[in-house]
């Protein structure tokens, strides 16, 4: 019985995995593009070659029992230990694909660090997703994932989460708005409009660092945070911006920064599981996404445009 599991068990094992973590064979099916009669089939030849059961049902989910759960622990393990008996059996670390994940924002820091990542190592392969922190940590768990980035401390069991540093941010406007031309800027003037507010983050928090002791109306609630550049552009909400994202659209005259309230920094975080620490590719994409940081940091925050002074004809008339 044991010989004849383990002929069989790699060739089970990737839709157990899948039932375990979609929770329903149609769902494990669509993700292994497979008919759910397959999918079915193959774990009914796991339970029955295991001789147990591995799955309760609760309505219409599967739901792991304690074989099942030791199962999934054990299989994920041995998938990171695959893939990193390929790395070594290679020679190489950077012959492994590097799967990195990161949300909204905080992509114009990752890419242009996969990039810089890139040309040291022209053989590395990277792979980029657009992912929330939970879905990320998931991943990671899974062994899906080598590193992820995002604006808030989200923990899961095996996964490690540091704190990077944080993203400087403002209330801005657009050309637009009421608030745009207006000389003066108070408090009160800032607080009687309508915002853009990304949801509430899986930890809790809204995503743009707005204290939650100053009340603010709500025009419109959107996903990510990147969304809030396009609103603030169009004039028609105001929007908490990282400073770096907003500067040069203030530069160019579209965007109005209104320093009239001390919005804390954007809090950036980096998630591993805890066996890819110390490996090398990702420890490097690592520190490239902390000089971005840096540089981004560095940077003051951004002045609105001068204006330009013409004379009678339309002629622009040189600073003074």
């Amino acid at each position: 019985m044991l010989t004849h599991l383990r002929r069989n068990l790699w060739n089970w094992l990737p839709a157990f995995l899948e039932i375990a973590e979609a929770g329903s064979v149609v769902a494990a099916a669509a993700r292994l593009a497979l008919t759910p009669a397959a999918v079915s089939r193959t774990l009914g030849l796991l339970e029955d070659a295991l001789g147990a059961r591995v799955f309760n049902r609760v309505g219409k989910h599967l739901v792991l029992n304690a074989a099942g759960v030791a199962l999934r622990d054990a299989v994920r393990e041995a998938s990171r230990a695959v893939d990193a008996g390929l790395s070594e059996s290679l020679g190489d670390p950077f012959l492994r694909p590097l799967r990195i994940a990161s949300l909204g924002v905080l992509t114009d820091l990752v890419i242009p660090a996969l990039l810089e990542l890139k040309r040291v190592r022209t053989d590395l392969v990277p792979e980029h997703f657009n992912i929330g922190p939970a879905e990320a940590n998931a991943l990671l768990v899974r062994g899906r994932l080598d590193a992820a980035f995002y604006y808030e401390e989200v923990t899961a069991e095996d996964v490690v989460v540091r704190r990077l540093g944080q993203l400087g941010a403002s209330v801005y406007c657009g050309r637009g708005h009421p608030l745009f031309a207006s000389r003066r800027v108070a408090r009160v003037d800032v607080l009687a409009m309508p915002f853009s507010v990304p949801r509430i983050g899986d930890s809790g928090r809204v995503r743009d660092g707005w204290p939650s002791e100053v009340p603010r109306k709500i025009g419109m609630r959107i996903e990510l945070l990147r969304s809030n550049l396009v609103v603030a552009l169009s004039g028609a909400m105001l929007t908490v911006l990282p400073d770096v994202t907003a500067a040069p659209h203030v530069a160019t005259g579209e965007l109005r920064r209104l320093p009239v309230l001390d919005v804390p920094a954007i809090d950036v975080f980096v998630a591993r599981h805890h066996s890819a620490l110390g490996r090398k590719p990702v420890e490097l994409m690592i520190e490239a996404v902390e000089r971005q940081l840096v540089d981004a940091t560095a940077r003051p925050a951004p002045k609105r445009a001068p204006k330009v002074r013409r004379g009678s004809r339309g002629v622009p008339v040189p600073a003074r």
